[in-house]
């Protein structure tokens, strides 16, 4: 409990002198206890020498404090103001285009497929550009100076060895303590990227102090922490922590423990140990993302030894990992702070407070027409609500650890039990990033023949690989390759995580988005190297209106053609460290009226902040466009899929089982689909259109057939199925995506993934397990009944189809070869004959294996 110290009049009527009469009396006081808490705290402790100084010291520091507050509060007060003019223009802008208001909202986070102005300009968007500025720039300066560091970041004795570093990146530390020149480097980049991310939080309205000697962001293994208990994790935690740095506010031992037992609390449950205001029915003001950034806790431990072993006792994850969660979690709190200010709850409430009182107010709108309008427009529930939580990161936290990772090991498991030739699908994706460079006015054939040349390079390596790195592009499967051996392989969530990493190197999936993903990117950056030697007005009609979509106007094109390129293997590329390093006389026009009565220090700031910018533009651009040549889950689906339910939760769980496997088709109709149909500029003829959608068409069906006769031969079937039989041509449709997962059973009693109509409708994992409860009752049946009978075939068949690994495409034939087709023969004879048949009645296809086929008498 607390003790309320009390201030004499002489107290404050000195303190109200020297502060000028610039504080209230509840300020005064307020100050006078925080000093009282703190020396009470030294007395506990023991540490009275030179209370006097460290009083002064501790009130200097407060004062100062509360100085960096009001100019804070200040700072925030003008971003707000930008902002809101800056959303306001956008959002009007939407409404006139014919967008709803809701729709407008929903477009500001998440983008929108309509060919509008800005339409692109989105908070998902910028986050994309974001983290090719941290995690893109971080990779791409270890390629370009020390190229073979890349894959040995994967080194445990180096990962640690860089922790070691860092921890000495501090006054009075001993660089080098190692003695391993590469950590030493490594370390640097690290802290180097750190810093960027911090300065960039700093400058949108966060107030995060520098810590010197910062070794990355620490991760807890809440299954470790559980079974230790409370008490011992904090007995254990408590000596390995810096308490001055940890707990500046704490005044005792005692509040020390329980806050950390709070904190042991909010790890393990996902929520607070204390009631929350809205619990308990308080009005709760929304949380400011900025303040919020430089307040919350963090357990600083002491040094290096420290916090390795805390990692080892209760954490999971090394060094590289952390840092790529922390510069992931700084460019998603940069692109919110960026686009919709320090407080996005507050500017979104204040929006849609605005706009609902325009509706109201509004004589032109009739009753009905008002009624509609509003619908939707509430921050506190519905999409809007759920746009914010999964921008901002909190849709995504688990309510529930312990029953999220479970959740997700079980739908880890019948990933890896049914996507074994997920690559074979997947040579659909080479159509998607010649379709959106076609929208941007390039010709399909030779952007084609372009993605299909990247593919045969594979992994860029040297300066190639420096500039995918830079445009934020190729390195997810690298990075998942290098974090994933130290992800908690202690217990079985671990295991579960590090083989499904391994599963989809195994089956070709990392390698293939990777180098897909690399080669799009560089791709648009070429091309836009190409476009730089044309003007904005002289620019091909489509490309111009592509740059307006994402906010590229006249003079930003201006402005991006004085870079110098970088030229390799006869392509011209534009990339973000050439926009970085872009003249002040270059970049001044883009602000010159926001340099007049500005001194010269004021001017240089916003000269640096244009430039950065503008480097945000293009990253902006490259990750936007990329993701419409390579589809991946976007939060637009994110959303449509989970309704913003959190994971650890029921309900949250029982959504992502059912949506298991329907992440690429709904993005794929939402992004690729959509952008054809809804996307063209205006003006835009018929015929334009009709083309784009046609070739869109033709090229995903040609490329369903050719991923389809790659399943054949995999499992061993020959000759290709009929190219002149309609239902070939429907299945090749439906295989290729053009169609979604809505085609998939319009000709076809099977998905692509090969699952049925109910797994599909309620997901795999629901699915095995209806279909498991249908072989015990068949089962069950048999053994009532001599007229029942149970199929074993049936049963091998479950087994398989559900067993991890067994489905990779190249080692699935030689297993039913060698093994399996006997095992089904043995189980039911004639299986296999009546299989042969089938094939042959349906596609006229036969088995490539002649010794095979002749075993089983065909």
């Amino acid at each position: 409990m607390k003790i309320k110290f009390k201030m004499g009049d002489a107290c404050r009527n000195a303190a109200a002198a020297a502060s000028g009469g610039k504080l209230t009396d509840d300020e005064i006081q307020e100050a006078f206890q925080k000093i009282g808490e703190y020396k009470q705290r030294l007395q506990a402790s023991g540490d009275t020498a030179g209370m006097a100084d460290k009083l002064r010291a501790f009130a200097e520091r407060e004062a100062e404090r509360t100085k960096v507050a009001a100019a804070l509060a200040k700072r925030h007060a003008a971003l707000n103001i930008l902002v809101r003019d800056r959303l306001d223009q956008t959002i009007d802008g939407f409404i006139k285009s014919g967008m709803s208001p809701k729709k407008a909202l929903l477009a500001v986070i998440e983008g929108t497929q309509q060919g509008v102005e800005g339409g692109r300009n989105s908070v998902a968007a910028l986050n994309g550009a974001y983290e090719a500025r941290y995690l893109g720039g971080l990779l791409a300066e270890i390629q370009a100076n020390r190229p073979h560091l890349v894959q040995a970041l994967r080194d445990p004795k180096m990962d640690t060895d860089i922790l070691r570093e860092m921890a000495e990146l501090r006054e009075g530390g001993k660089p080098g303590v190692t003695g391993n020149d590469d950590a030493q480097y490594v370390a640097k980049v690290f802290a180097s990227y750190a810093e960027l991310a911090r300065t960039d939080l700093n400058s949108l309205g966060a107030s995060i102090g520098k810590l010197d000697g910062w070794s990355g962001a620490q991760t807890h293994d809440d299954i470790k922490m559980i079974a230790a208990g409370k008490d011992a994790w904090v007995s254990s935690v408590l000596p390995k922590l810096d308490l001055d740095r940890t707990f500046p506010d704490v005044t005792d031992m005692v509040e020390v423990r329980e806050t950390l037992g709070d904190v042991y609390d909010t790890i393990i449950s996902g929520v607070p140990n204390k009631p929350t205001a809205r619990e308990k029915g308080q009005r709760v003001n929304p949380a400011n993302l900025a303040k919020r950034l430089g307040k919350s806790r963090v357990l600083h431990f002491k040094d290096a030894e420290s916090t390795l072993a805390y990692r080892d006792e209760f954490g999971y994850g090394n060094t590289v990992s952390g840092i790529v969660a922390h510069l992931r979690n700084s460019a998603r709190m940069a692109a919110n702070m960026d686009a919709l200010g320090p407080n996005p709850d507050v500017m979104y409430g204040s929006i849609v407070d605005t706009m609902k009182r325009k509706i109201k107010e509004n004589p032109n709108l009739s009753d009905t027409e008002k009624q509609k309008q509003l619908k939707g427009l509430d921050i506190d529930a519905g999409a809007i609500r759920q746009a914010i939580d999964i921008s901002t990161g909190l849709a995504s936290r688990p309510v529930n650890v312990t029953a999220a990772k479970i959740g997700s090991d079980i739908r880890a498991w019948q990933s890896m039990a049914k996507l074994g030739g997920a690559v074979l699908s997947s040579i659909t994706d080479t159509i998607t990033p010649a379709i959106a460079a076609q929208f941007r006015g390039s010709s399909f054939f030779r952007s084609w023949a372009t993605q299909l040349d990247g593919l045969r390079k594979g992994r860029p390596k040297g300066e190639v690989a420096e500039i995918s790195y830079l445009l934020g592009e190729g390195f997810d499967g690298i990075l998942g390759h290098i974090v994933s051996p130290n992800a908690a392989v202690d217990g079985p969530v671990g295991r579960v995580a590090g083989l499904q990493e391994k599963f989809f190197r195994w089956n070709g999936l990392s390698w293939w988005t990777d180098v897909q993903r690399a080669s799009a990117g560089r791709m648009i950056a070429a091309e836009m190297g190409m476009r730089a030697n044309t003007s904005y007005n002289d620019l091909p009609d489509n490309y111009r209106h592509v740059l307006g979509l994402h906010g590229i106007d006249e003079p930003r094109w201006e402005a991006i053609r004085k870079a110098e390129f970088r030229e390799e293997g006869g392509n011209v590329y534009v990339t973000p460290d050439r926009i970085r390093a872009l003249s002040d006389e270059d970049v001044a026009p883009l602000v010159a009226s926001r340099l007049e009565g500005k001194t010269d220090e004021q001017q240089a700031a916003i000269i640096d902040r244009a430039r950065r910018d503008l480097e945000l533009n293009v990253l902006r651009f490259f990750a936007d466009e990329t993701s419409y040549g390579v589809v991946e889950v976007d939060p637009r689906t994110r959303r449509t899929m989970t309704q913003g339910l959190r994971p650890g939760t029921v309900a949250g769980e029982a959504i992502r089982f059912v949506g298991q496997f329907k992440g690429f088709p709904m993005a794929f109709t939402q992004r690729v689909v959509g952008r054809a149909l809804y996307g063209h500029r205006k003006g835009a003829g018929l015929l334009e259109r009709s083309a784009h959608i046609g070739t869109l068409i033709a090229g995903m069906t040609a490329a369903g057939y050719a991923a389809m006769t790659l399943k054949d031969m995999a499992r061993g079937y020959w000759p290709p199925r009929d190219p002149i039989d309609p239902k070939t041509w429907a299945a090749a449709f439906i295989q290729g995506g053009a169609a979604g997962i809505y085609g998939d059973f319009l000709f076809s009693k099977v998905n692509r993934f090969g699952g049925g109509l109910t797994e599909t409708l309620i997901g795999p994992s629901v699915g095995a397990l209806a279909d498991l409860a249908e072989l015990g009752l068949k089962a069950r049946d048999a053994a009532l009944s001599s007229e029942e009978q149970v199929r074993l075939a049936d049963f091998l068949n479950f087994g398989t189809q559900n067993t991890p690994l067994v489905n990779l495409f190249y080692t699935r034939p030689a297993l039913d070869f060698l093994f399996l087709n006997s095992m089904r023969e043995v189980a039911s004879p004639g299986y296999n004959r009546k299989v042969a048949a089938n094939r042959k009645t349906q596609y006229g296809q036969e088995n490539l294996l002649p010794a095979y086929a002749k075993t089983f008498g065909r």
